[in-house]
């Protein structure tokens, strides 16, 4: 699809800004005709009239290179609404991954918390479990305290087993004597 006075198609998306030449050959005065003798008005018309059509040409070039404009500006101002939506569209994305980055940082501190109050490490030296021998020792470590608790626990019950057995004995001695 051609524009008139363009020498060349229409591309789907033109540059930014074209280059806007008149054809200097539709401002070129005509061969002189043949040669009559003109009086002053005549010749005053005759300039006046080439010197009009010169403008008309003129005009129309001026009116077709500001179509040419005026949708090249039409493209730039779509090129910049679109430009505006995809860095509007990148905040939002931007924005939305640092609020989760920092709901996930927020979480981490929350369970490092815990973990300190659990394991009772409050300096949270969380270097020495990068291996599994170190998890292995710390578990082995852990059981060896479970073993103990039940030990004891067992013990307690056969102390309180005891005591309450001597309660009986202290009892029946003091009812039967």
């Amino acid at each position: 699809m051609q524009e008139l006075g363009r020498h060349r198609p229409l591309s789907v998306r033109s540059p930014a800004l074209q280059p806007y030449f008149f054809d200097s050959k539709a401002f070129e005065r005509a061969q002189p005709g043949p040669t009559v003798q003109l009086i002053a008005r005549d010749a005053f018309v005759a300039e006046t009239s080439i010197k009009l059509d010169q403008m008309l040409l003129e005009l129309k070039a001026l009116g077709r290179d500001l179509q040419l404009v005026k949708s090249d500006i039409a493209e730039l101002r779509e090129d910049a609404s679109r430009s505006y939506r995809l860095s509007e569209f990148l905040d939002r994305e931007h924005k939305t991954r640092a609020t989760k980055l920092e709901d996930l940082a927020r979480k981490f501190e929350y369970l490092k918390s815990r973990f300190d109050a659990i394991d009772g490490n409050s300096k949270g030296d969380y270097h020495a479990f990068q291996t599994f021998e170190a998890v292995s020792r710390r578990l082995t470590e852990l059981g060896g305290l479970e073993r103990e608790f039940r030990d004891v626990s067992w013990k307690l019950k056969l102390s309180v087993g005891l005591f309450a057995a001597s309660l009986a004995v202290w009892l029946i001695v003091l009812t039967v004597g």
